[in-house]
């Protein structure tokens, strides 16, 4: 079961949904490529199988947030769903369905919609908004993402291994 749903696809990554966009296979395809690159698979298998009420405390600060100290100063980790719906799983799902429908491969080869524009602006910059929220090495650590989170509590999570997000650009590089 996915941590997301549908209602996370609003504002700045909304998708319109039907026939040609369904997002429940969209999340149940991409969720887990992203946890297990930000996680590492230890740490993704217990994250995956997160429940509400039997799932451990440190897997639901993952989930669900937390506030943690960083000096004299402290610091929300607004989890990876929240009641705010924004979560770096739905921009990742935004960019994969973004990349993946804005060309299709047929019998001629690799085809561009008729009327259509690049994506690649669109990509590059919901991009450089997930890079923030899964964050990484040198980031300033007032900045409220996993990567800091976990950072800051690495002895809860032995079995972390973290593989940085890198920003898409224009070029597809």
């Amino acid at each position: 079961m996915s941590l997301i749903d549908s209602t996370y696809f609003i504002l700045d990554c909304n998708i319109p949904t039907g026939t040609y966009n369904n997002l429940t296979e969209s999340i149940t395809r991409w969720e887990r490529d992203i946890l297990l690159q930000l996680l590492g698979n230890d740490l993704y298998k217990l994250v995956a199988a997160y429940n509400v009420s039997t799932s451990p405390s440190r897997i639901k600060d993952i989930v669900e947030g937390k506030e943690y100290a960083e000096g004299d100063y402290t610091v929300r980790w607004n989890g990876l769903k929240n009641t705010e719906k924004v979560s770096l799983i739905a921009y990742y799902v935004y960019i994969q369905a973004l990349a993946t429908k804005s060309i299709s491969f047929q019998n001629v080869g690799a085809v561009i919609e008729g009327g259509t524009v690049s994506a690649a602006g669109l990509i590059q910059d919901r991009s450089l908004t997930l890079h923030e929220l899964a964050g990484y090495i040198g980031q300033d650590v007032m900045q409220p993402s996993l990567y800091n989170f976990l950072a800051a509590n690495d002895a809860d999570y032995p079995e972390w291994y973290f593989k940085e997000y890198k920003i898409s650009n224009s070029f597809g590089i």
